[in-house]
């Protein structure tokens, strides 16, 4: 079956015009499909269906993303592209003179600003341009512009306007998107070397900063030395001029090993007679390296040297898989503290207390709590407040992989680990947390012969990726979360002890919402502000809300609030609560009704006594005081004091089955007390 690549846009015209591009080089080996914002593509539920089911998405910006990235899971495959021109394109402006300002038109600020930061990296720098796009309040007054296949959005009454054409996908995205694919062996195909051939290399700033004539040696070395590539420079005779210290690192040999040497003799594997390598992958001491070799003509276009652009394309790589794994939301940033985690209650204040005593720890912490507690919440505050703050925290819910899946996520593989690895192989959780904080969630459901092998890591500090051989060494924080009782999953056998007991270096309990019963208004207060939503909760329904479980706690609290938004009444009464949040809450008085009887110890027959008195005068509407109960008690043929009477009708108040007023105003049964007597009728007691 093809594989499937979406593409996602805001224009549907840019959308086409990226699936061009991509056709062209990836033939009929992949399924392209394009999604705009403009076609509202996005709002169609069929669409959203087929987006989950493609293997990889290319978006051009983040902000693309972020409206994206509730119609996908976190794990997904996503490609930021970066974009270029063509050569067409960059030679059209090449040829303009004597301008110096113009205004660069685009499909919004953002995209008009990245492809100005575009122009000038490509190394026009002698133009002063000016990012315009649609509805802009006020255009500037210049007479020419310059856009990139955007004509519609050009002001009318500009007469000097200039068509770039669409932004090409650039070399670097091509290879990325070969290899999330799994057609790296495409890298070498004609359609993609023709492909390279069609657009320009960011390096061509480069270019053209090195074949300036009167640039002076230091100049030359001073900008080498500022560049995270490699460059390596040969003069006609390929004799190896200059190169850089990216360069030393990246092939292994020291500078001084290699200046007045000759090229072909130090490295056999860069080809400097073939000017027309652009990006290819080349291996130099088992390490695949990205090659572009750029040609410098001196007087009457005659060759006068040409320099090599390098890459470790593994950390090319890592660098890509941080970003992804930064967009993707999971977990290699920590965004909570522990000014999240909010309430005021004994329980909250000593999770707050602990959490400060333990960031300054290096242990394990194992968080236990019931399900919607906020473990995560409380591994990232964790995280916040230690000295791996600025490092990874990489989150993995071990509860989310069947067993194979889960180890290779954890250790990662090598080339050929098993069928449909990564040719490459891949990095696993352990190596990305590195020098920073690894959280373990639902530890607990980890299989019992993988407990083995984190066992190792936490005690000798190393891992080895699945299917290789090479001992890797690792250094990170573990935080590891349960909401089973692991001490009875050891019991069971189903977790390993000596695991427990490692992990359980810093335990840490978060107490479930029923048991903080006065964070509840707070959490409600502080969600509905940060949601910035227009509602209110009168008083007796919070205390409605305060007296139910929350069984699902902060997490069932969350979608309430969400539920009585949807409503849209400005002041949330009882009766607009969830229904079963309210049946809930009935079962709970009915219980505690029940409770009430065997609490009371009903061998004593004066209190139904007294409660059946005061249901009648209920029915009647009238307050009884104590000497009109004693009466009404002597007509039962039951001989009450009032001093007896007050006594049961004291205990009566304290069970909230009777009010009684302060002074002469008389005794009711409550709605309490009502209940329990019909318990009671129905008991036949």
């Amino acid at each position: 079956m093809k594989k499937r690549l979406g593409i996602v846009t805001l224009s549907a015209d840019v959308g086409h015009a990226y699936k061009k591009q991509l056709s062209n080089v990836l033939g009929d080996k992949v399924e392209i499909l394009p999604f705009s914002f403009e076609n509202n593509d996005l709002d169609d539920g069929k669409n959203i269906k087929l987006i989950k089911e493609i293997d990889v998405i290319l978006i051009s910006t983040y902000s693309q993303y972020e409206i994206l990235k509730k119609y996908i899971n976190k794990n997904f495959n996503i490609v930021i592209a970066k974009l270029t021109l063509s050569k067409k394109g960059y030679d059209t402006l090449k040829s303009l003179k004597g301008i110096q300002n113009a205004m660069l038109v685009n499909l919004s600020l953002e995209m008009s600003i990245e492809t100005i930061g575009l122009l000038y990296q490509l190394g026009f720098d002698n133009f002063e341009f000016v990012p315009v796009y649609p509805n802009m309040e006020k255009v500037p007054d210049l007479e020419v512009a310059i856009t990139t296949g955007e004509m519609r959005y050009v002001p009318k009454e500009i007469k000097r306007v200039y068509n770039l054409g669409h932004r090409f996908i650039d070399e670097s995205t091509i290879i990325e998107l070969l290899v999330s694919l799994g057609l790296e062996d495409c890298l070498t195909n004609k359609s993609v070397t023709d492909y390279f051939d069609t657009i320009v290399s960011y390096n061509i700033g480069i270019e053209y900063l090195l074949s300036k004539s009167n640039i002076l040696t230091y100049q030359f070395d001073t900008l080498l030395s500022l560049m995270d590539k490699g460059v390596i420079y040969v003069n006609k005779d390929y004799i190896i001029q200059s190169c850089n210290g990216s360069a030393e690192k990246i092939v292994n040999i020291n500078q001084s090993d290699m200046i007045g040497k000759n090229a072909k003799d130090i490295l056999p594997e860069v080809d400097f007679y073939n000017s027309k390598i652009k990006n290819n992958l080349i291996k130099i001491n088992d390490e695949y390296i990205t090659l572009s070799i750029h040609e410098i003509e001196g007087k009457n276009k005659k060759f006068n040297g040409a320099y090599a652009i390098i890459e470790d394309f593994q950390s090319k790589e890592d660098t890509q898989n941080k970003l992804r794994l930064q967009l993707m939301n999971k977990g290699h940033i920590a965004k909570y503290s522990i000014n999240h985690i909010i309430g005021e209650s004994k329980e909250t204040k000593e999770v707050r207390e602990l959490i400060k005593k333990m960031a300054k720890a290096e242990s394990s912490v194992l968080i236990t709590g019931e399900s919607g507690t906020g473990k995560e919440l409380v591994a990232q505050a964790i995280h916040n407040l230690s000295k791996n703050k600025n490092k990874h925290f990489v989150a993995i819910n071990c509860a989310a992989f069947n067993p194979s899946l889960l180890e290779s996520e954890l250790f990662g593989y090598d080339a050929g680990a098993f069928t449909g690895a990564v040719k490459t192989g891949k990095k696993g959780i352990f190596e990305m947390a590195n020098n920073g904080t690894l959280f373990l969630d639902e530890i607990g459901e980890m299989p019992i012969e993988l407990q083995a092998k984190l066992l190792r890591v936490i005690q000798e500090r190393e891992i080895m990726r699945v299917g290789g051989s090479e001992v890797i060494k690792v250094n990170l924080r573990i935080i590891a979360a349960s909401n089973l009782d692991l001490a009875q999953q050891v019991k069971k056998g189903l977790f390993r002890k000596d695991l427990y007991y490692r992990l359980n270096v810093l335990p840490i309990n978060i107490p479930p919402l029923r048991e903080r019963k006065e964070d509840i208004d707070l959490l409600f207060n502080y969600f509905i502000k940060k949601k910035k939503l227009n509602f209110s909760i009168d008083k007796r329904t919070m205390e409605f809300l305060k007296s139910y479980n929350w069984d699902g706690n902060i997490r069932e609290l969350i979608n309430c609030i969400e539920y009585l938004d949807n409503l849209g009444e400005p002041i949330i009464k009882i009766k607009d609560l969830p229904h079963h949040i309210k049946n809930n809450i009935k079962q709970m008085e009915r219980d505690s009704s029940e409770k009430a009887i065997k609490n009371i110890g009903f061998d004593d027959e004066r209190y139904m006594v007294i409660l059946k008195i005061l249901y009648e005068a209920f029915l009647e509407r009238v307050k009884l005081g104590r000497k009109s109960i004693s009466e009404r008690a002597y007509k039962n043929n039951y001989h009450l004091s009032e001093y007896d009477v007050k006594s049961i009708l004291k205990r009566l108040s304290e069970l909230q089955l009777v009010d009684v007023s302060v002074g002469r105003g008389g005794s009711t049964i409550s709605k309490k007390g009502i209940e329990l007597l019909e318990w009671h009728r129905k008991q036949g007691i």
